[in-house]
């Protein structure tokens, strides 16, 4: 099964992302639903909805994933805690595309 995480921009330079790959590599905390499924992780990118005020970055994004049958993506931490109160619009975006969105990483 193809997954995909996502985060915070507002985290670069802050977080160093050890967690969420900890938690994918080793299958424990939003992972270990995986743990007898084969995955592979391929995508991890950065939400950028304050900084654009728009959405046309992570549609681009859900599109890309869509076409390489990702069927997964989980949302760090960072990003469930939207100071723009997106995360509804944010989730949607990937919902919309039939890519379920599971809240949280590790």
């Amino acid at each position: 099964m193809k997954l995909g995480i996502g985060i915070c921009e507002k985290v670069n330079g802050v977080c160093s992302s050890m967690g969420c790959f900890k938690a994918y590599n080793k299958k424990t905390k939003h992972f270990e639903p995986y743990k007898d499924i084969e995955t592979e992780l391929m995508s991890f990118f950065t939400c950028n909805v304050c900084s654009s005020e728009n959405f046309e970055g992570l549609e681009r994004i859900a599109n890309k994933l869509k076409d390489e049958d990702v069927k997964v993506v989980h949302f760090g931490a960072c990003t469930l805690k939207c100071e723009a109160n997106n995360l509804d619009k944010i989730k949607k975006v990937f919902s919309s595309k039939n890519i379920e969105v599971v809240e949280g990483t590790h």
